[in-house]
């Protein structure tokens, strides 16, 4: 009896796993990738200056008020700020929570009308910059297949990096230099820890 249990669980097993084999494969058809993420366009604002180049004159932009910064160009405290907020395992694991996983799985079990994500800044990135902001199993999936293939190709201060320079602070402001200059009047490095 107990053998036919075992094998009966084993072929279960088996065809789920086969299942989701083809699921994520069909999946990931179609996904940008990440390899080629510097190349991408990304909205920057425009900007004119007097003719010292010093002073700041107009700031034109579309839909995304932008300026990218390197991670070297960020306060210290803005870094250790997002990471707290964010994802403070970030530098210990590859893309995934598994404590953040289980209770966004736990609340969206007991409350399905409110999907939660526990999302790490990997995660984050690859949505904001790839996908759309649906909360759909079909969505994390994809989230999930290109989070792996963000670890894969870049090492942790790049993602860093990268997610900094492209999430929202409100206000169509994207990115952390932009949201300096918009809510503080300066640069993201001279960003102060109460900032």
């Amino acid at each position: 009896m107990a053998k036919k249990i075992i094998s009966s669980a084993a072929l279960l097993l088996a065809v789920f796993l086969i299942i989701l084999t083809f699921v994520v494969f069909f999946l990931a058809q179609g996904l940008p990738d990440p390899s080629v993420f510097d190349d991408r366009v990304v909205p920057q604002s425009t900007k004119i200056y007097d003719r010292t180049g010093q002073i700041l004159l107009y700031e034109i932009h579309g839909g995304e008020k932008r300026t990218m910064v390197s991670l070297d160009e960020i306060s210290p405290f803005v870094i250790k700020a997002a990471l707290a907020a964010e994802d403070h395992n970030f530098y210990q694991h590859h893309g995934f929570s598994l404590k953040g996983f289980t209770r966004a799985m736990i609340q969206n079990v007991l409350d399905p009308s409110q999907l939660r994500g526990g999302s790490t800044i990997t995660q984050q990135l690859a949505r904001n910059a790839f996908l759309t902001f649906d909360k759909t199993i079909t969505r994390k999936i994809r989230e999930a297949i290109l989070t792996i293939k963000l670890e894969k190709t870049y090492n942790k201060d790049e993602i860093l990096e990268m997610y900094l320079n492209q999430i929202n602070f409100g206000h169509n402001v994207y990115g952390i230099e932009s949201a300096s200059k918009f809510y503080f009047n300066k640069e993201a490095k001279n960003l102060s820890l109460a900032e």
